[in-house]
């Protein structure tokens, strides 16, 4: 998989390419990397798929950011990097912030957004921050990112997955998700959006994903059954079917 440098860091990206098919850009959550994409990036045929690891995080250099904002302009720097010039962007949870904010501010390179388990409001809780700022991994909190008939092995796995994230970088990553506001700002997106959630989203709840259904124009909501936070890695199939026919009504 191929590295570009961008602010004079190498910057990891998975990438599938498909010359004659539509680009989709992936963009991972708080404290995750492309990987997370990795049902997508195998199971979606005839497309184009890119999924980056965010500075800091997973296999690329740099720091993360405490800001969406800041993500937003290294996604800009990312797409001109790899000479993207029209493409669908994806966003999981943080990442659906970022997509988000990128769609408000250069809709004219985008054919489409797709907001996976997030919302126009990412508030953490409090105690979360203090226990990050103290070096601490909230590591009870991964059992609320999935539905609850998840087996003990997957939560295990993703609890592992935790430990091995800088305590740094979650804490910034989720300082850039309590700040982020888009409850006002959501409504001036004018682009085809796709919004997925699991229905048994604990973190974001079904609810925040009403809501952006309902103030983006051009949304459609497709709600995942047996599904939480994580709906792409648990209901991989469902969520994957549910990309591929939003991208066949694009022009």
């Amino acid at each position: 998989m191929p590295y570009i440098k961008i602010r004079e860091r190498n910057i990891y990206y998975h990438h599938n390419p498909t010359p004659d098919g539509r680009t989709i850009l992936f963009i991972h959550g708080a404290g995750g990397t492309g990987e997370k994409w990795v049902n997508q990036l195998s199971g979606i045929k005839d497309y184009h798929l890119i999924a980056l690891d965010l500075p800091g995080h997973g296999l690329s250099e740099g720091v993360g950011s405490n800001s969406i904002e800041a993500y937003k302009e290294f996604i800009r720097q990312f797409v001109q990097g790899i000479g993207l010039e029209s493409f669908v962007i994806a966003g999981h949870s943080m990442g659906g912030g970022i997509a988000m904010a990128f769609a408000l501010d250069y809709p004219e390179i985008l054919k489409g957004l797709i907001i996976v388990n997030s919302g126009a409001r990412l508030k953490v809780n409090p105690m979360i921050l203090e226990r990050l700022a103290r070096g601490e991994h909230p590591l009870e909190t991964v059992k609320y990112s999935y539905s609850l008939n998840t087996s003990p092995e997957v939560l295990e796995g993703a609890i592992e997955e935790m430990k091995a994230v800088p305590t740094q970088i979650l804490l910034t990553d989720f300082q850039a998700c309590d700040k982020f506001n888009l409850m006002n700002g959501v409504q001036d997106i004018k682009l085809p959006t796709l919004v997925i959630c699991g229905q048994e989203d604990r973190m974001t709840p079904v609810k925040y994903s009403e809501y952006l259904a309902q103030e983006i124009p051009q949304a459609l909501l497709t709600l995942i059954p047996d599904a939480g936070h994580m709906s792409m890695l648990e209901q991989p199939e469902v969520v994957n079917k549910a990309i591929v026919n939003f991208i066949q009504t694009l022009a």
